[in-house]
């Protein structure tokens, strides 16, 4: 690889060379003879691209010296050249044509060797300012100088040294010194030594400064890198075929002179062998004894014999970094192309048109060269099977990932993979390799993708284009022209689908939680056949679902539950699904659920009441009860129950559906069980009976009781019509009709417990319509119940009942609560049923009288029980005659106790309010007997304006404000209580 080329500027010179230096266009050459010799070199080039140079002699001065000049230095920013000679150091004017001694720095006398330090700076005021140290070897002293005013002065004081030193190079506060035996890095402020390490076998040490104040050491054919404080930069050498005569850094190169005239070129990081030239063939006489480079000229080199002298001139950045690419030095090829600048100083040597900027892309030329060999070099990694390092490079370079992509097999759409080219064929990614690659390729796309949603670009924006910087948002291409992704949405899509296919090939488990991210664009058509193939059809619905196409979900979820090898076989997966639709599917809820609710009734219903799913709740819940009735009318009790209990919905529609429901199945299940019993077996309480029938009259009798929503005009005939007396009963309280409940539990019932509880629970409400409950119970208590035709017949003194019985017929019971539903009919059957009283004999004789003392009892027990309850002259006046005064006795002094006790704690409440009142009347009678004048004098104690005729309000300590400013006395009262 020739990334210099080496020609001849000067032959057979009749002056013998014993120094050269270089800046700009310019060589100056000491010679043996103590003449200077200044020339210019022109670089042209001819018709075919080769280089031509020219030299022409400006200035020469055969007096400079009277003895060998033996080194000198250019210093362009302050035009003077230093030189030695004679052991001693002098400073010429560049300028002028003789070189005239501007100083002879005397101090110097009996020196061997020098070097330069030259710093440019910036000033504030922008201009560049320049900076010069020396340091002059006078045998066992280092000498420390500094320019100013056309002269070197005193930098500190000389530094002693163990040995004569044979090189020394000046880096940033230190003094690198290459001894006889050994290398030493002294600080310059503080004289401080540190040994290195021996020199080895070479016989002269090297010391050489490269950029970055890095030092190059020589040591035996070897060449360690150090930094300013002595440290190894790398953990290698760098090793060249033989030991190096002179080396010089032209970065990033290496270039040394060999011995047997060869001049080797390589790298320091990476470390590359990059050019070898013998140059034996063009030399007259001697060997090559110096290189050195043109001061700010990169890529200039002055090779210098005895009488020869070549120029080494590097070909153009663009030649290089196609040389270097060719030879996959990528890395180097970064830094070639880093250090490039597009007014750079070499002239395009047969250069590629392939990198002309992109038109408009505002990407320079240089840009656009690194993109590439970034792009390169990452390709070049992935052929080498380096997935992770070439992925996060592709990254960095924002490449366009559909292109990152297309290098992995099966994961492009082929009319889109087969558009796509490549510097050469990708490796084919099998076994082990490609599960590598696709792991490296997941964590890229996920990168990728949270970049992506980062970016708050327009969701359909241009955000690719053939060629990118890197760090720049646009994408760039592995080679220019490829196709690429140009919509933001286009490129989301790429993405999202190749990662579900990477998640298939590599953890399938990720498949799901991709496929439920809100932000996913995966690409139907194509996911959906990946899916099918691999037989994920769980997978599948969540595709169908964020796609919102539901009736391919539940057409495949229909087909699938047929399946008993299948995840989704059975009817769970349908309901979750239906569960989760919402209101806008309804058409299709009532679809997809029919098959469900035929087969799983109790699973079914679920559908519409989930409570895990808050989209069931927000369905019309009115359409979906009339579609229950139409599909199943039974699964209206649990839908209803759950719409009621658990939503509250109090829509009266729905509690009446509800109750009528009840009743419907309570009425068949009650005729079943009766149909079952024996005769006599009825007796059980409502609630109380076996199996369902029981569980729904519990429902049924709670819900009457607890809800207040349902239409009370009707319902309490459907109940008497089903025989539900219990269920009346209940709603018979609710409306207040309490006599008609009670008179159910007395005389129908017979359950006196059940009655008087019924009566304190209306009771404890409190409320004004209630309090004679206890009152209506004991009426009822002391009423002729009604009878049965039979007992009647047995009883002459009944025959006025007996008649009204026998109208009624059979039916007396259902008849009897008939005529209650309206007022006349109640008047009435007060006077069918009343019987005038009758003697103790008559009542001994009629056994069906017996009754009647039994409810006599039953009221005595309830006055005891509940004396403070039942207004006591009610009692009296609706007790028949035949009860004795000591019956009642107990009653009696409870009652006269209570109101006692009540009237003697009225009496008490009373005299309190009294006392109360003269307590405030004295204190008014106080109060006002205090007389306050305000005058002229008086004034705010807050802001001591007169008072006047103004509003103001009297504290107890006599102080006098404004009402206006009473919050700011009342705060600094309260500030000064606190202190």
């Amino acid at each position: 690889m020739e990334i210099y080329k080496t020609i001849p500027i000067m032959k057979n010179l009749p002056l013998v060379i014993e120094c050269i230096c270089a800046f700009d266009d310019y060589i100056i050459i000491g010679t043996k003879q103590g003449h200077l010799l200044m020339y210019k070199l022109e670089i042209k080039y001819n018709q075919m691209n080769e280089i031509k140079p020219e030299i022409h002699l400006l200035r020469s001065n055969k007096a400079f010296a009277k003895k060998p000049i033996v080194q000198i230095e250019a210093v362009p920013d302050l035009r003077i050249l230093v030189s030695l000679s004679d052991n001693v150091v002098s400073v010429h004017n560049l300028d002028q044509m003789t070189f005239p001694l501007i100083t002879c720095v005397t101090k110097t006398r009996g020196a061997s060797l020098f070097v330069l330090d030259v710093q440019r700076q910036r000033t504030l005021t922008g201009e560049h300012q320049c900076t010069l140290r020396m340091c002059v070897v006078v045998k066992y002293h280092l000498q420390l100088f500094y320019w100013k005013n056309n002269d070197f002065h005193e930098l500190s004081a000389d530094l002693k040294v163990p040995d004569l030193p044979k090189t020394i190079a000046w880096c940033s506060q230190s003094l690198c010194v290459g001894f006889r035996s050994d290398y030493s890095l002294i600080k310059v402020v503080t004289g401080e030594p540190k040994e290195l390490f021996p020199t080895g076998d070479k016989p002269e040490p090297s010391v050489v400064l490269l950029e970055g104040n890095r030092l190059a050491l020589g040591r035996d054919g070897k060449t360690y890198i150090m930094n300013a404080e002595g440290s190894p930069v790398l953990n290698y050498p760098i090793t060249w075929s033989d030991t190096p005569l002179s080396l010089v850094d032209d970065s990033p190169y290496l270039v040394a002179v060999l011995p047997n005239n060869v001049v080797e070129l390589l790298t320091v990081e990476p470390k590359v062998d990059i050019q070898r030239e013998d140059l034996s063939d063009k030399l007259t006489t001697n060997r090559i004894k110096l290189i050195v480079k043109c001061a700010n000229k990169r890529g200039h080199l002055l090779l210098a014999s005895a009488n020869d002298v070549f120029c080494m001139i590097r070909v153009p950045p663009e030649q290089q970094i196609y040389k270097l690419m060719a030879e996959h030095h990528f890395e180097l090829a970064l830094q070639v192309a880093d250090m490039w600048t597009d007014s750079s100083e070499y002239e395009v040597i047969g250069g590629d048109e392939g990198l002309a900027p992109a038109g408009g892309a505002g990407i320079t030329k240089k840009e656009q060269m690194m993109a590439k060999i970034k792009n390169m070099h990452a390709f070049d990694l992935f052929c080498k099977k380096q997935y992770k390092e070439a992925l996060l490079l592709f990254l960095k370079l924002g490449t366009d990932p559909s292109q990152v992509i297309g290098l992995f097999p099966d994961l492009l759409p082929d009319d889109f993979r087969n558009k796509l080219e490549y510097p050469s064929k990708p490796p084919a990614l099998v076994g082990h390799d490609l599960e590598t690659g696709l792991f490296c390729l997941i964590d890229y796309l996920l990168e990728v993708r949270r970049n992506l949603a980062n970016d708050k670009s327009v969701h359909n924006s241009a955000i690719t284009s053939s060629t990118g910087s890197a760090g720049s948002s646009d994408n760039s291409a592995v080679v220019d022209g490829n196709a690429s992704a140009k919509a933001k949405y286009q490129l989301k899509s790429i993405i999202d689908t190749t990662l579900l296919k990477c998640y298939l090939q590599t953890n399938d488990a990720l498949v799901a939680p991709l496929l439920r991210l809100p932000d996913n664009r995966c690409h139907l058509e194509e996911v959906e056949k990946a899916l099918k193939k691999h037989h994920k059809y769980n997978e599948l619905i969540i595709l169908y679902q964020n796609k919102g196409l539901h009736k391919n979900a539940l057409d495949l979820l229909y087909k699938q539950s047929r399946k008993q090898d299948s995840p989704l076989a059975g009817y769970k997966r349908t309901v979750q699904y239906l569960q989760h639709m919402g209101a806008e599917h309804l058409e299709l809820i009532f679809e997809y659920s029919g098959w469900v609710l035929k087969q799983h009734p109790e699973e079914g219903v679920k559908i519409f009441t989930d409570d895990m799913a808050s989209d069931t709740e927000l369905l019309p819940r009115h359409e979906v009860m009339l579609f229950l009735q139409q599909t199943n009318g039974d699964l209206l009790i649990p839908y209803l129950e759950h719409v009621i209990h658990v939503w509250n919905d109090t829509t009266p529609a729905f509690h009446n559906t509800l109750i009528h429901k009840y009743r419907e199945r309570v009425r068949i299940l009650l005729t079943d069980y009766k149909s079952t019993c024996a005769e006599g077996d009825e007796s059980v309480g409502a609630g109380e009976e076996p199996g369902e029938l029981g569980d729904l009259r519990r429902k049924l009798l709670t819900f009457l009781d607890e809800s207040d929503h349902y239409s009370t005009e009707t319902l309490p005939t459907y109940l008497l019509n089903d025989g539900l007396f219990e269920e009346r009963a209940v709603v018979m309280g609710k409306i207040g009709n309490h006599k008609e409940a009670l008179v159910i539990y007395v005389h129908m019932l017979h359950d006196t417990q059940r009655a008087e509880q019924y009566c304190q629970r209306m009771y404890d409400k409190g409320l004004d319509a209630n309090k004679d409950v206890f009152l209506t119970l004991l009426d009822l208590y002391l009423s002729v119940p009604p009878l049965m035709p039979s007992k009647v017949a047995a009883n002459p003194s009944l025959s006025k009942l007996e008649a009204n019985i026998h109208v009624r017929g059979t039916g007396l019971y259902v008849h009897f609560f008939r005529c209650l539903l309206k007022t006349v009919f109640l008047t009435l059957l007060d006077l069918y049923l009343s019987v005038p009283p009758l003697m103790p004999s008559k009542v001994a004789a009629n056994p069906s009288l017996s009754k009647l003392e039994a409810n006599i009892q039953s009221a005595i027990q309830l006055l005891t029980k509940h004396s403070t309850k039942i207004n006591a002259l009610s009692v009296v006046k609706l007790l028949p005659a035949s009860v004795p005064v000591l019956a009642i006795e107990e009653f009696l002094q409870s009652t006269t106790n209570h109101l006692l006790m009540e009237r003697h704690s009225k009496q008490i409440f009373r005299n309190l309010l009294l006392a109360q009142h003269l307590q405030v009347q004295q204190q008014r009678i106080r109060l006002q007997q205090n007389k306050l004048v305000v005058d002229e004098h008086d004034s705010c104690r807050v802001c001591h304006k007169r008072i006047g005729l103004s509003v103001f309000v009297r504290f107890t300590n006599r102080d006098l404000v404004h009402i206006g400013c009473r919050d700011r006395y009342t705060s600094k009262e309260l500030r000064h209580l606190a202190s």
